[in-house]
């Protein structure tokens, strides 16, 4: 796949997680993350790997990593 940027949809996705950072609003929307943000970003990061190298990518729901830990 070649990357040919992100759809409009993939920020709709981002708005409505932001709203309802939840795993059910994650799980009623995986199909359009899939589709319009992971693999777009895919293609990218495979693009870029030449020159940067390999990349990772996050799962962006339910994101803990900058919570205070108990």
């Amino acid at each position: 796949m070649m990357f040919e940027g992100f759809p409009e949809q993939a920020l709709v996705f981002y708005e409505g997680l932001r709203a309802d950072n939840t795993k059910a609003y994650w799980t009623d929307h995986k199909a359009v993350y899939d589709s319009c943000v992971k693999a777009p970003m895919e293609a990218l990061l495979a693009r870029l790997e030449p020159e940067f190298g390999s990349g990772k990518l996050f799962r962006p729901y339910r994101d803990v990593r900058f919570s205070k830990v108990i």
